[in-house]
């Protein structure tokens, strides 16, 4: 039992208990401890159990304390009496019983509770290291560093002060057509030819030219140009003409534009018009094209009415003789049909009958592979868990402390084991005696039982014509009936001798229990009871005088 305990102290230390290092057995225990290690074996397998972690000093709650822990216990699953007077009297069986049971229930990775489940494996090591990288990336904001190549109005990367001209990837100024360079022209005052035009014509001093932006570029071409072409008095009046007759014949064409919109307007509207006339016509003449089918069709019966009407029995002969050589026509087709029918089936039926074996035969290797497939996925699942289980039991075994001599407990173990073993030997032995011993005992009974019934008959025939038979089938009686009585009385010593036996294997049992320093805690118990209750009586004597004199 000392090791069963120190394997209890040692579990108990390892899910951080407050033992001290004095205790080297559950003996030592005292109420308040048991209640406190109890207490927490209890939260750590049941997180959601709202338990006290220590003995008050009144006896009321502790009752109550133990009572709730008792409780718990038969909650989880505990089967055997508990109750108050485990925790407040106890004795070192029931001690142990239960630490062993508690432990036996506590989770496997109470000890890892604090900190996440790390991965074990490579596969789950890959899989979280991915997960991270892209939470990581979906947390991070989005920054627009990247433009459109075509859109530089967005940024000033492309065009300033440093590059005179744009650059587009993977696109050349010879493959741009008209209308992307004027596009360019009109966003950006700058493409190619023109700004070469503008550098040609501004002067060579390069040092001025390259720091000025492509507004001033322009301001200068322009005044260097209109410089060099001096516009004179009599342009001006030309061009002031111009412009004149030029608004006058703007004007003028706007008027003629009005007017085409307007008669535009009536073309439309009078199109609209005829166009839902032209769909009612057609309508109507769709209807009389139908009607003119359906009185033809009519026209053609009436027509061959009339023809079989004017030699009715000739018309009705030629009918029945068409008739009946359609009928023959149709039963010699049907013969050959029925010719052609019949190998034409029987192929049929075969390849129906190879098509269902084929089919069943697919059906059943797809059943196989199916079958096949599931069992690997369950191979697979369980070689995950099983290889996880692997690396969080050589976790767990680095993590365990080195001090604990396991070699010793696993010989002790063994020990214990065989000692068992000789002992199951021995008492299947006995066993086997006993059997053995109780068959020759009934057998040896019965035997004497017929012997002793053959003789009585023997006797008692001969009593009735000798004295001396007579006298000797009473001793026979008599000596039956002694023995009998000796084998009642065997009997009963040896129910006597058992009923001593269990009366002192009670004994010492409620020797264990420490009956006397129970006796002695219960007394002292109930002291104290008695006392707070005086103390009760007393505060509440001392209230209701208090409200008396209030009142």
């Amino acid at each position: 039992m000392d090791d069963i305990d120190n394997i209890i102290l040692h579990s108990l230390r390892q899910i951080e208990c407050d033992l001290d290092e004095d205790i080297q057995g559950l003996d030592q225990f005292t109420p308040a401890i048991l209640v406190r290690t109890v207490s927490k074996c209890l939260l750590l397998i049941d997180p959601s159990l709202d338990l006290p972690t220590s003995l008050p000093p009144g006896m009321a709650q502790r009752f109550t304390v133990t009572a709730r822990l008792a409780e718990a216990c038969t909650a989880i699953g505990y089967r055997r009496d508990i109750g108050y007077q485990t925790f407040l009297y106890s004795n070192v069986a029931e001690v142990r019983r239960v630490f062993m049971f508690l432990i036996e229930q506590l989770p496997k990775e109470s000890g890892d509770s604090a900190t996440p489940e790390a991965p074990f494996d490579r596969v789950t090591d890959l899989e979280h290291r991915i997960l991270e990288s892209m939470r990581e990336q979906m947390r991070s904001s989005w920054s627009g560093r990247y433009y459109s190549p075509l859109d530089l109005r967005k940024t000033g990367a492309v065009w300033g002060p440093a590059r005179a001209r744009s650059t587009i990837p993977f696109v050349t100024q010879s493959d741009v057509t008209a209308e992307v360079k004027e596009y360019w022209l009109r966003h950006s005052g700058l493409w190619g030819d023109a700004v070469d035009e503008v550098d040609r014509g501004l002067p060579a001093d390069t040092s001025t030219s390259s720091s000025l932006d492509p507004i001033s570029k322009l301001q200068a071409y322009y005044a260097q140009n209109k410089a060099k072409t001096p516009i004179t008095e009599d342009e001006e009046v030309v061009l002031g003409a111009c412009e004149t007759s030029t608004a006058s014949q703007r004007v003028q064409l706007d008027e003629e534009m009005q007017q085409l919109r307007a008669l535009l307007a009536e073309t439309q509207s009078e199109s609209q018009t005829v166009r839902a006339s032209g769909e009612v016509v057609r309508g109507e003449a769709k209807a009389i094209e139908q009607t003119v089918e359906r009185l033809k069709e009519e026209k053609k019966v009436k027509e061959r009415t009339h023809i079989l009407l004017e030699n009715p029995e000739v018309n009705v002969a030629k009918l029945e003789s068409i008739i009946a050589a359609a009928g023959e026509k149709m039963k010699k087709l049907q013969s050959q049909w029925e010719a052609h029918r019949a190998p034409l089936v029987a192929t049929l039926e075969e390849h129906r009958a190879k098509n269902s074996d084929s089919v069943s035969k697919s059906q059943k290797v797809q059943e196989q592979i199916d079958s096949a497939r599931r069992k690997s996925e369950e191979v697979i699942v369980d070689l995950q868990t099983k290889s996880a289980l692997h690396a969080r039991l050589v976790q767990q075994y680095e993590k365990i402390g080195k001090t604990v001599s396991r070699t010793a407990y696993t010989g002790r173990i063994l020990e214990i084991i065989g000692n068992i073993r000789k002992q199951k030997t021995d008492i299947d032995k006995i066993l086997h005696d006993t059997r053995s011993l109780q068959k020759e005992i009934n057998a040896t009974t019965g035997q004497l039982d017929r012997q002793f019934t053959v003789t009585d008959d023997l006797i008692y025939r001969n009593a009735k014509r000798d004295e001396f038979t007579k006298r000797a089938y009473i001793l026979l009686v008599a000596l039956h009936t002694e023995c009998s009585e000796l084998v009642a009385l065997v009997q009963e010593t040896g129910a006597i001798k058992r009923e001593v036996r269990e009366l002192e294997d009670q004994i010492e049992s409620e020797k264990d229990r420490n009956l006397v320093a129970n006796l002695a805690q219960i007394e002292q118990d109930l002291g104290e009871m008695q006392r707070e209750s005086r103390r009760l009586e007393e505060a509440l004597r001392q209230y209701e005088a208090m409200g008396r004199n209030g009142c």
